[in-house]
């Protein structure tokens, strides 16, 4: 598995990535996103985008269906490319309870109160949670 900024992958790889998941904000992906390679193809993106000097969101985590059996893997990936950044927090946002358990089980702590600014700024519903680098 190897992450490549999703700027320096071709139009043409992206683009059949992305035809049958319409779902991914494609500029925000360019800017500040990544692709997942494996077996020479594209699985996945996701973006790390910097909040706050050593805090990073990590935001439209996304992997085709048939690789949903490493989305483990690829958060850890995630968290030690975020390491790498010099990133001391990552957070990320769920809305679904599969999404929460797996957040859970690689030791994000869920996120209480509404002092977070990204709550603010986002006002989504769901769980914000967080996860000390280092």
């Amino acid at each position: 598995m190897k992450l490549i900024e999703a700027s320096r992958v071709s139009k043409e790889e992206l683009e059949l990535f992305l035809q049958n998941n319409n779902q991914i904000d494609i500029k925000t992906l360019l800017k500040s996103g990544y692709v997942v390679i494996s077996d020479e193809k594209i699985i996945g993106c996701f973006e790390l985008e910097s909040v706050d000097e050593g805090a990073f969101w990590l935001k439209q985590l996304y992997i085709i269906r048939n690789e949903a059996v490493k989305l483990p893997v690829l958060l850890e990936f995630i968290l030690v490319f975020a390491k790498q950044k010099r990133a001391k927090v990552v957070f990320a946002h769920s809305e679904q309870p599969v999404t929460d358990l797996l957040l859970e089980s690689l030791s994000f702590s869920l996120h209480e109160g509404d002092d977070l600014q990204l709550q603010k700024t986002t006002n989504r519903k769901g769980h914000w949670w967080s996860y000390q680098v280092g």
